[in-house]
């Protein structure tokens, strides 16, 4: 692999660990009395504030990029931003944690494909399809479905989640993106905080706060570190998704993302007490190893049209 590729696939995996933490830290903060609207919210606000100096800085005499760029903004901060945070905690709120995280992680990379196929109208590599059923049997290695319900309004907010953070893949990773990475993540915030405060206060989404102590990694603690600590986190996780993605591309990056469920496992296990079990450590290699043979196939794929090229 090259030095790019390695540093993507670092990149990436650092976001996934990031996403990963910020699921637990919220859970905790849902046992004090927050709601998924306020929860939400104070990612986004939170998250633009605290790049709002670095922003402007990496913006300085570069306001054209953002002018040329606004229409990508738009929908990475609508879309990226505020529809799949909002669509998942939805989801989260009429299913179980594991079901509304497959159904997200799975659809994701299934859509990207999908939707590549069909506008190249070229099949993916025989390697590729081998990572992609390595890959989800990874997940549901690591994802414990017994016993699991489903509720219609759930499935449709969590593949509405799913489509989100496929949107997110292919923004993320747009090579003629001239916006510097931290400036794209704090405009996109920005924009996302105002999406989500109109959906609060129009009573879309409820929007309730609290001030009570939060019990945390087996300590009550005053609800400003989850809170402060989620904000951090989100803003790394976006961060370094894009500086990851604009090295190793969407497709790839989709399935590597899909580490993010061993991650939300072991940071459930370090935060709410979870257990971790053999077959979840298992299954965070065995994503592994699938998103090797998609990459392996991509690469293949590229070879192919270079050639036919010449």
């Amino acid at each position: 692999m090259s030095r790019s590729t390695v540093l993507g696939f670092g990149f990436v995996i650092l976001s996934a660990f990031f996403f990963a933490v910020s699921g637990p830290v919220a859970k905790a903060l849902y046992g004090a009395g927050w709601t998924p609207g306020s929860v939400v919210l104070l990612r986004l606000v939170g998250s633009a504030l605290l790049l709002a100096v670095p922003t402007l800085a990496a913006l300085h005499r570069r306001w054209r990029l953002v002018r040329r760029h606004g229409k990508l903004l738009l929908v990475y901060g609508v879309v990226c931003m505020a529809g799949m945070q909002g669509t998942y905690f939805v989801a989260v709120q009429h299913l179980s944690v594991a079901v509304a995280l497959l159904l997200q992680m799975m659809g994701a990379p299934l859509i990207i494909v999908a939707w590549l196929w069909a506008r190249s109208r070229r099949r993916p590599a025989a390697i590729t399809v081998v990572g992609i059923v390595v890959s989800l049997a990874g997940v549901l290695l690591v994802l414990d479905l017994r016993g699991a319900t489903l509720s219609v309004p759930g499935v449709a907010a969590a593949l509405a989640s799913a489509a989100c953070l496929a949107v997110y893949f292919f923004v993320s990773s747009h090579q003629s993106n001239a916006i510097p990475p931290l400036a794209f993540t704090g405009l996109g915030m920005l924009v996302g905080a105002l999406t989500i405060g109109v959906a609060v206060a129009t009573g879309l989404m409820k929007g309730r706060f609290s001030a009570s102590e939060v019990d945390f990694a087996g300590a009550v603690v005053g609800w400003w570190l989850p809170a402060g600590l989620l904000v951090v986190f989100t803003v790394g996780a976006y961060v370094c998704g894009i500086v990851g993605l604009r090295h190793i591309g969407a497709t790839v990056g989709s399935f590597l993302n899909l580490v993010e469920v061993p991650f939300s496992a072991f940071a459930a296990w370090l935060v709410l007490a979870e257990a971790l079990t053999p077959a979840q450590m298992v299954g965070g290699l065995v994503i592994l190893a699938g998103t090797v043979f998609v990459k392996l196939g991509e690469s293949r794929a590229g070879s192919r049209v270079a050639v036919a090229a010449d």
